[in-house]
């Protein structure tokens, strides 16, 4: 007999929200493992005494907790799911005839009560603090590394920038500087099509902070924000996020910074440190060996590379006295000074000593032969004598555990556009991407622990029970658990 359901819908419904929701889900495990009453005491002083009572901004915390562990970029697309999503509204703490806050109540709370506060790192660091009581951040081996987030704004915002700088100042500074090639792509109106454009001479209108970057020579140039990560290699727990400031800062001004705040606010003092090629200049290095850090940095040499068939600086012997370098023929190289822009001590020969050399062809392609070196040549040399060693090895193998990272922020939690304009604002986005990714690893680890575990974490070092009144059998189970530890570390 075929059958038809009827969809009359009842008029009450006997039924408990919480019996829904399955016990391994993951809001459950967050609801069940996360504390999140701090919040309350972090905008306390935001609100005024009298008046109408506010929406609870734990319940507004967990609501953007949803839009980042779901990729919910909209936020008015946020307040749609959770009022048709039982799971959700179970997790922020509502119930069927509960009304979900207006999508304004969040960027009027952003703009205007949370404007001036550094909310959202303090959420990301009492995210911190609670995986620390845990234990489960070890903090001496940490891992950096930095990517693009796509900004909200095109090529057609682009527009030149007004400097007070007289006509021919102003050409000059043109003529030196490095352009970015056409961004043109075909099918599309392109207001500066023909023009070279570069983060010197334009800004964008729309997002004034974004800028103009690729990843590697063969990607697509677009408007885009440096975002940092740094990585406990322990727990994989991000123990630093941060966007760059586009007029000052680069990625290792940036990683310096977060390192800076690191042993600040966590009271974290990291062993060694791994990251890409792009951190291998000599001036981060050296920074991190002043602090004590290890660098596991791989530091590549080009030099030989594009010249290969001219003599290298090692068939040059350096007289330390006189400062001087002496070729191969015995002619001298003379200091000259250090290199503006490279950063290297440059020594150069005498134009008349090349030009009658017998070997000239096999020493330069130039009128006259240098050679150069690095200002903190003695770092970049520690860095490469490091690169030989087996923790150099783990760390690097560590470095794509935080690429994946980025991979699950870009695939899962809308982590590959910036949802707002501005750095202060896509700013909260990267805490809280953060956030949410730290939230999810700490909650896997939890449901991890057996009793005993969870016993030892409460101060009673072998799991057992309360045995006061039994001192016999705390002794035998004392010297049970004193054995058990002797073996492992054996």
């Amino acid at each position: 007999m075929l059958g038809e359901k009827n969809r009359q819908e009842p008029a009450f419904y006997y039924v408990k929200i919480d019996d829904l929701i399955p016990e391994d889900h993951l809001l459950r495990l967050i609801h069940k493992h996360v504390d999140f009453s701090f919040i309350r005491n972090k905008v306390k002083h935001l609100y005024s005494h009298t008046g109408r009572p506010s929406i609870d901004p734990e319940l507004l915390l967990r609501m953007l907790l949803i839009g980042y562990l779901y990729g919910i970029r909209s936020e008015r697309r946020l307040c749609e799911e959770v009022n048709m999503h039982i799971g959700y509204r179970w997790f922020v703490g509502l119930s069927l005839q509960d009304k979900v806050p207006d999508h304004s109540t969040f960027s009027k709370n952003r703009h205007e009560r949370f404007a001036e506060n550094d909310l959202f790192q303090h959420i990301f660091d009492a995210i911190i603090n609670q995986c620390m009581t845990h234990g489960f951040i070890d903090g001496r081996h940490l891992t950096i590394d930095a990517t693009h987030i796509q900004a909200d704004a095109s090529f057609k915002s682009m527009e030149p920038i007004v400097v007070e700088l007289k006509p021919k100042e102003y050409i000059e500074v043109l003529e030196k500087e490095n352009p970015v090639e056409d961004p043109y792509e075909p099918g599309k109106d392109y207001p500066h099509r023909g023009q070279k454009i570069s983060n010197d001479t334009h800004r964008s209108q729309t997002d004034p902070d974004a800028r103009l970057s690729r990843k590697s020579s063969t990607s697509t140039t677009q408007l885009s924000h440096a975002a940092t990560y740094v990585m406990d290699n322990k727990s994989r727990i991000i123990v630093g996020a941060d966007i760059a400031n586009p007029d000052r800062h680069t990625d290792c001004e940036t990683a310096l910074s977060e390192l800076q705040k690191i042993k600040w606010r966590y009271k974290i003092i990291p062993e060694t440190l791994g990251a890409d090629k792009g951190y291998a200049t000599g001036e981060f290095i050296h920074n991190l060996i002043n602090e004590n850090i290890v660098p596991h940095i791989p530091v590549i040499s080009y030099r030989d590379r594009r010249n290969p068939d001219i003599y290298p600086i090692a068939q040059f012997t350096y007289n330390k006295t006189d400062n001087i370098f002496v070729c191969p023929q015995g002619k001298e190289l003379k200091y000259w000074g250090i290199h503006k822009h490279s950063k290297q001590h440059v020594y150069r020969a005498s134009t008349k000593d090349c030009s009658v050399c017998p070997v000239k062809s096999e020493c330069t392609k130039d009128r006259s032969r240098s050679v150069s070196y690095h200002i903190y040549e003695k770092a970049l040399q520690k860095a490469r004598e490091l690169s030989k060693t087996k923790g150099y090895y783990l760390s690097q193998r560590m470095r794509k555990k935080i690429e994946e990272l980025f991979g699950e922020a870009k695939e899962f939690m809308g982590f590959r556009r910036a949802k707002f304009r501005g750095r202060k604002w896509i700013k909260e986005q990267v805490l809280m991407t953060a956030t949410v990714q730290n939230i999810k690893r700490m909650v896997k680890m939890l449901s991890r622990i057996t009793p005993r575990e969870e016993a030892v974490s409460k101060g009673n070092p072998f799991g057992y029970g309360n045995t006061q009144y039994n001192p016999f059998l705390f002794l035998l189970r004392y010297a049970q658990g004193f054995t058990s530890i002797c073996r492992q570390a054996l």
